[in-house]
């Protein structure tokens, strides 16, 4: 009882309070935003705000398992995303080497567009009509993109587990009919969805392992240093 006591007297909140306050002040700033910005978007459409802020089955009346996949996907998309982004800045304190920094920090973001691109079906749904501009040109945008993170990042791929990487990669590939095409394929409505599901599996594994491989190499370094100090 006297430890509950100590942690919520005054003195307690007060260093708790010094030392957290910039965070406060960030999380307050991100909430006013995506609250702000969330109204914004209500009136540029004309629609209700409270079909901006409840879950779409909700809105749309129709069983919350209606687009099971396509969620899993964002689901992983984020989590590979969360774990490159946190171990980059692991990785930034426990100063590891600026090209590895790099490589999973971008990694991290990329996959944030990408899960951000499936959530709001951007490049296949709003940006075309936001821009007047055809669907094949932000596909093209992503080719690039993909093509020069590919070349620019391949040293670092290749230092790890990178069958993973490529699996993800020919999973990708198949499912928009690149390269490869499998038999039968135009029968089946969801199977381009499917093996794009299998192809974010692989992606998330991978980056899982190459961060914990990466972020346990820096822990190991630094009991090394401590030791022979």
């Amino acid at each position: 009882m006297s430890q509950i006591s100590f942690h919520l007297s005054l003195s307690a909140i007060k260093n708790q309070l010094s030392k957290i306050w910039k965070t406060i002040a960030f999380s307050i700033i991100i909430s006013l935003g995506g609250a702000g910005f969330t109204v914004l978007v209500a009136k540029l459409t004309d629609n209700p705000i409270w079909k901006l802020v409840k879950d779409p089955s909700d809105v749309r009346s129709f069983p919350p398992y209606i687009g099971l996949l396509s969620n899993w996907g964002i689901l992983l998309w984020t989590t590979a995303a969360a774990i490159c982004l946190f171990s980059a800045a692991i990785l930034k304190q426990q100063k590891a080497s600026n090209d590895t920094f790099k490589f999973i920090a971008v990694s991290g973001g990329f996959s944030l567009v990408l899960g951000i691109d499936d959530l709001y079906l951007l490049h296949d749904g709003m940006l075309p009509k936001i821009f007047n501009i055809s669907e094949t040109f932000f596909y093209i945008l992503y080719i690039f993109a993909f093509a020069a993170y590919l070349i620019y990042f391949i040293p670092q791929i290749l230092k790890y587990e990178y069958l993973l990487f490529f699996m993800s990669l020919f999973f990708f590939l198949i499912s928009r009919k690149l390269f490869v095409t499998l038999p039968f394929f135009h029968q089946f409505i969801s199977t381009g969805d499917v093996l794009k599901y299998f192809g974010i599996v692989f992606w998330l594994a991978f980056f899982y392992r190459t961060a914990l491989y990466e972020v346990s190499l820096q822990k190991k370094r630094i009991q090394t240093k401590l030791l022979d100090s």
